[in-house]
């Protein structure tokens, strides 16, 4: 037996009629007819007593409808068991797009060749989340920038290092510049990523402005990458920010001189012991990666 017929036959048990279950199938009556007929055929009994303008269920019919529905249960249960069993180990990964977007999907992809039964999992996520995603055991591996003083619990490894950029709307008065000094900043309203769930960002970010004297006016806070652009597109402020930048979008994005402290990304796993063979070299991968750019 196909499972598609057992389950076209079940919905024809339930709705009554040929042409209702064709109808909830988006099949036409004929081919839903050959669907049952073949199926049958292949049983070599009937399953429905078919009249003028009705249909019945059959004995047959009657226990196909009691059985079929745990044969297809068994049969997906089957199915989900095959696949994980093809599985050897699942790797969650947590990361920051802005941080490693582009040069994580490149490392798996190496990284897949090189173990094949292994799947990556990704969760877009804060820093903060990331952190307690792998204290909590929810996450094997993360690419972030470590908390200052580092954090019990998690073992760190360098794997990026990323410059920061100011980033505003494109017709900003200051977009026009090559580099922008911190007293250009005097007066304008800082937009930046939720202090809650980046609390180093604004750790790195604060220290700048204190160390040149810059006074801001503190703008929204945003729960991601996405909306932050959207505002500093739209005009609302601009916004000191790491990682994987480009104009467009009506964004521009300038060098500051001086520059800040460039943004150590590391990767971040459970301790104590070393992490597995399969993190490693995913970790590997990255790395290299990073280092071919």
């Amino acid at each position: 037996m196909e499972r598609r017929q057992v389950q076209a036959f079940l919905v024809v048990a339930r709705a009554g009629s040929i042409t209702a279950a064709a109808r909830e199938l988006h099949l036409s009556q004929s081919a839903l007819s050959r669907q049952i007929k073949a199926l049958e055929d292949e049983l070599g009994v009937e399953l429905l007593e078919r009249g003028a303008h009705s249909i019945a269920l059959s004995a047959a019919g009657r226990i196909l409808e009691d059985e079929g529905r745990r044969w297809l249960d068994q049969a997906e249960r089957l199915e989900l068991r095959l696949r994980q069993a093809s599985v050897a180990e699942v790797i969650r990964v947590g990361y920051a797009p802005s941080l490693v977007g582009s040069s994580l999907g490149l490392a798996i992809a190496a990284f897949s060749q090189r173990h094949p039964r292994v799947r990556v999992e990704l969760r877009d996520a804060s820093s903060a989340e990331m952190i307690a995603g792998v204290l909590a055991g929810e996450l094997e591996l993360i690419f972030t920038v470590p908390p200052e003083g580092g954090r019990a619990g998690i073992e760190w490894t360098p794997v990026a290092t990323r410059r920061w950029k100011l980033s505003m709307w494109s017709g900003h008065r200051l977009a026009g510049r090559d580099s922008i000094r911190p007293a250009d900043l005097a007066g304008e309203t800082l937009l930046g990523y939720d202090r809650r769930h980046y609390p180093d960002y604004w750790r790195q970010v604060g220290q700048y402005f204190a160390r040149h004297g810059v006074k801001g006016r503190l703008g929204a806070e945003f729960d991601g990458r996405s909306s932050l652009r959207t505002a500093v597109a739209g005009g609302m402020g601009v916004a000191l920010v790491v990682g994987e930048l480009s104009d467009g979008e009506g964004l521009a994005f300038r060098e500051l001189d001086p520059e800040p402290e460039p943004v150590r990304v590391s990767a971040g796993w459970s301790s104590p012991g070393p992490p597995s063979e399969a993190l490693q070299v995913l970790v590997e991968e990255l790395r290299a990666v990073e280092t071919s750019v």
